[in-house]
């Protein structure tokens, strides 16, 4: 445990008393003094899918290992839809080292069989949301693997936009794509999370 029994005490007590606002201002003054880790450990005790991981909310596993795992959505698209993800809490995938995205990826492609196998499904989307404006709607980074039948009314179309300058889009692309995992390559997509409100957390569909 990186924030030791007495400053999670101290912090307590610098919020005691205070009004929702005060307490929000004051939080954020208190995590601008603290080190990633010790926010890491901190958002990982207000995350559902972390208590999930953690043993402490219910849910329906249909897969376990030491760094991942895959529960069946409470609100499915379709019945067996399940959500994978890593125990380690992760706002999106771009902070996900390459090693852990391949096994997430790996682990998503088996369960992807189980569902063909033991649903008799006609197909599946495999999918991830990144951002709020991308359908995010936890701070934790979620694979969706959801079976799929004839006229089951789910969709996933949208209006085709024009294709401008392919070949000046394609070189913007190019020039940021990482031959390593860096810190430097996720900058951006921590600062569109970031400036996200998760506290009326996931409407709608179950833990998505």
């Amino acid at each position: 445990m990186v924030l030791s029994e007495e400053k999670i005490a101290k912090i307590q007590s610098q919020l005691a008393g205070l009004s929702e606002a005060e307490k929000e201002k004051k939080l954020q003054e208190i995590i601008s003094g603290m080190s990633e880790d010790e926010v890491n450990e901190m958002n990982e005790g207000k995350c559902i899918f972390c208590l999930i991981s953690q043993g402490n909310i219910q849910a329906t596993k249909v897969f376990e290992n030491s760094d991942f795992m895959a529960v069946l959505d409470i609100n499915p698209a379709n019945p067996g839809h399940v959500i994978l993800f890593p125990k380690k809490h992760f706002k999106v995938l771009g902070q996900m080292d390459d090693y852990s995205i391949k096994e997430l990826f790996l682990i998503a492609n088996k369960i992807g069989v189980g569902i063909f196998e033991g649903l008799n499904a006609e197909g599946t989307n495999i999918f991830v949301a990144n951002g709020a404006v991308a359908g995010q709607n936890a701070p934790h980074v979620l694979v969706h693997i959801i079976p799929r039948y004839k006229d089951d009314k789910i969709s996933f179309e949208w209006v085709p936009k024009e294709l401008k300058d392919p070949e000046k889009l394609a070189k913007k692309i190019i020039s940021k794509i990482p031959e390593d995992k860096k810190e430097k390559t996720i900058k951006r997509v921590e600062e569109v999370i970031d400036d996200v409100d998760y506290d009326d957390q996931y409407p709608g569909s179950g833990f998505f």
